[in-house]
């Protein structure tokens, strides 16, 4: 990387030294072959559905170095100490060739990141339609079964679904993301409340159990659970029915 200056100003300061820490440690590690490092994700927003989550960042490399990677990963337990998750590691040719596959992974850093060290590899990425149509009809009904096997595992022990709703929900934000790209909205905006409201109206979908799970995931019982999964499954229906032009 030619330009080695980390610049964490846009990051939350809470999460500033600890970052910046980790972008220090990783350049030297990595050196020239590190050309990006961009956090993402909705703690950047100070996001309170995200605010107990680890904070983001993926890497963009010129090439995968796994010796690299074996050493960058024993000071694993120091960064998660400062919140931090364990960034993702990516190339320009994965990216590039990636946006017909994961669309919704790569808008969600193309609409929600900061640029750390480097050149931003995500800024100018575009999506075909049925590419974010698709997946999001793939992902929208596996969140189906999984709420499905999550309430089987549950053995009845209702305590245990607002987790399940709380980490369905995280992915739901995502495919939000993607229905309202679908709708002709893009960026979506910043805050989860605030994608759900959009995307309530975009549908003509209620949503509100989908609401009080990122408002108040805590106060989840079975009733709560059941209608936010047929909420999920009207999702699905609708973008089941989106065109793919």
């Amino acid at each position: 990387m030619t330009n080695r200056e980390i610049n964490g100003s846009a990051l939350p300061a809470t999460y500033r030294n600890g970052f910046e820490q980790f972008a220090q440690a990783l350049l030297e590690l990595a050196g020239d072959n590190l050309i990006g490092l961009s956090a993402f994700g909705g703690w950047l927003e100070s996001d309170p559905f995200f605010e107990k989550t680890p904070a983001r960042s993926v890497a963009v490399l010129e090439r995968v170095d796994l010796k690299m990677l074996d050493r960058l990963a024993s000071s694993g337990a120091k960064f998660g100490k400062s919140n931090l998750s364990a960034p993702l590691m990516m190339t320009p040719e994965y990216i590039k060739s990636s946006c017909d596959v994961f669309p919704l992974e790569l808008m969600e850093i193309q609409q929600l990141h900061a640029l750390v060290a480097g050149e931003d590899h995500f800024a100018e990425l575009t999506f075909e339609r049925r590419d974010v149509r698709l997946q999001c009809e793939r992902e929208f009904k596996g969140e189906l079964i999984q709420l499905r096997q999550g309430l089987l595992a549950a053995a009845g022990k209702h305590r245990l679904l607002p987790e399940l709703c709380h980490a369905c929900a995280a992915r739901i934000v995502r495919m939000l993301r993607g229905v309202l790209y679908l709708g002709g909205v893009n960026p979506a905006p910043k805050l989860t409340r605030d994608i759900v409201k959009k995307a309530s109206e975009a549908t003509s979908q209620p949503l509100e159990a989908l609401t009080r799970v990122v408002t108040m995931p805590d106060v989840i019982e079975f009733d709560a659970f059941e209608r936010f999964y047929n909420e999920v499954d009207a999702l699905t229906h609708y973008v089941d029915g989106l065109p793919n032009a």
